[in-house]
């Protein structure tokens, strides 16, 4: 899996005092960002414990192989399994949310209109 950017969240922007060139943070600034960090840290060590599971190693194929279900259902004759296959995907990512992980949205099937 490839690693994705990071966004940073940076403090508002603020201006600097009167002949300076630079807004310079305080103390509580800086606490407040280091310990956001930490925080983000410890996600982060908890999702690698949590991947590092051979059940978690083998749910998160499955979840894959659903994904790929899901995307090759075509048609009308599929669209009861893509329905049962999208539900079991999403059963699956909520497990991985409550433990602290990341998945990406599911995509799917849109309902009919009736009218």
């Amino acid at each position: 899996m490839a690693r994705k950017a990071v966004k940073k969240k940076m403090a508002p922007k603020r201006a600097p005092k009167p002949g300076k060139t630079r807004y310079r943070r305080s103390d509580d600034e800086m606490i407040a960002d280091l310990q956001r960090q930490i925080e983000e840290l410890k996600q982060r060590k908890k999702a690698k414990e949590v991947k590092a599971s051979p059940a978690s190693k083998q749910a998160t194929a499955a979840l894959r192989a659903l994904m790929k279900g899901v995307e090759m259902c075509e048609g009308p004759q599929d669209a009861e399994l893509k329905r049962v296959l999208s539900e079991a995907q999403r059963v699956v990512a909520g497990y991985f949310e409550a433990q602290g992980l990341k998945v990406p949205k599911a995509r799917k099937p849109r309902a009919r209109r009736c009218g």
